[in-house]
């Protein structure tokens, strides 16, 4: 069976603007787009699959030579093999501030961007997953996509970091998504946050009707991870490309932190008004019990710790005596209890202000 794959490499050129002027029996001719320096007269041959295979692939290993010389800001060997060959993308971003330039990033930095470039991902599986704005669960989800990400050799050109992923479905116990969709809604987010908080114009008034019409592209811990790539991390600029056969999508963000201060409280006041629609519902663990009086306080506050949306999130909750004594024992026992309700946004933990479920899990 041949390595390549014709429709793969026919999808490839048209998807970047060539254009087919004739068919032969043995090849199809493409003109290029003009924006690529080549001349006007110049047609590339591209090979039909036939019987024989092994020169079939000996052929493209050869054009992908070719186009490597001809076009070398355009094309990477290790991606051509790649895109002519699978139904996967290629995703990479690309740091270029000022120390990286010589292709080099400092080792705490480079652990600093990719741990937060795998929260960016995690975060567009759990919003892809549950169309949530906020507190979105989906952990199986982000570990069947994760691990169908394979991490291929950086790239010189400042510092590129590069993944491979499939195009494929994702399948658990629960649901099935689709990791083209994932892709999708990273880079539609990546768009709207570039033009509308890092070069915006005006500063936009969060209402309920601006939650709702951007619905779409709205999740607020893949809004924030995506500024923690930057703030953590340090960098200021930063270009995201994402590559398959049949198309290519390219997002540059330039002196990012200047507009850092306007995003947190952009995402400050996104945050309060979600808070204020959206009930948060968890399961976690008891970390604290606090009553003077638990068979007649009203005020029985219990503390537990709950993974939220793929973060660890503090949550109070105030209980009822009767449910105070389950919680007792839920602590004594370490079960793990399930709460739902509006919450409020203190300095250092989530107020649940309306409870409505409380139930204890028992192992």
């Amino acid at each position: 069976m041949s390595r390549y794959k014709e429709i793969f490499i026919r999808n490839y050129f048209i998807s970047r603007g060539w254009k087919l002027e004739r068919e032969g029996n043995l090849f199809g001719y493409f003109s290029p787009p003009k924006n690529i320096g080549l001349p006007n007269d110049y047609l590339l041959e591209l090979p039909k699959m036939s019987k024989n295979q092994k020169g079939f692939d000996n052929y493209i290993e050869r054009l992908i030579q070719d186009l490597i010389f001809a076009l070398p800001t355009e094309s990477n060997e290790e991606d051509l093999k790649i895109l002519f060959s699978k139904e996967n993308s290629i995703l990479k971003y690309r740091i270029f501030d000022a120390d990286s330039s010589d292709g080099t990033i400092s080792f705490q930095k480079h652990i600093d961007s990719l741990e937060n470039f795998k929260k960016v991902l995690s975060q567009a599986v759990i919003f892809t997953a549950t169309n949530k704005p906020i507190f979105g669960d989906a952990k199986y989800e982000v570990e069947g996509y994760l691990n169908r990400c394979r991490a291929l050799q950086t790239e010189k050109g400042s510092y590129v970091t590069r993944l491979e992923i499939p195009n494929d479905t994702i399948y658990t116990a629960f649901s099935k998504i689709e990791t083209e969709d994932i892709n999708d809604k990273l880079f539609d987010t990546l768009e709207y946050l570039e033009e509308n908080i890092f070069n915006a114009k005006i500063k936009m008034d969060i209402t309920e009707n601006y939650l709702q019409d951007i619905s779409p592209i709205l999740n607020y811990e893949l809004f924030n991870s995506i500024k923690n790539i930057y703030t953590k991390s340090h960098i200021n600029n930063l270009e995201y490309q994402l590559s398959s056969h049949n198309r290519i999508r390219k997002i540059e963000t330039e002196r990012v932190q200047k507009s850092i201060p306007y995003f947190t409280k952009y995402l400050r006041d996104v945050k309060k008004l979600l808070l204020e629609v959206v009930p948060l519902e968890a399961i976690g663990y008891i970390k604290r019990l606090s009553s003077s009086s638990p068979l007649h306080s009203t005020k029985n506050e219990v503390t537990i710790d709950a993974d939220v949306s793929g973060n660890t999130e503090t949550i109070k909750i105030i209980l009822r005596s009767d449910e105070y004594i389950e919680a007792i024992e839920a602590h004594k026992n370490e079960w793990p209890i399930r709460i739902k309700g509006k919450a409020q946004q203190n300095k250092t933990m989530l107020t649940i202000k309306e409870l409505e479920e409380f139930d204890i899990i028992k192992k």
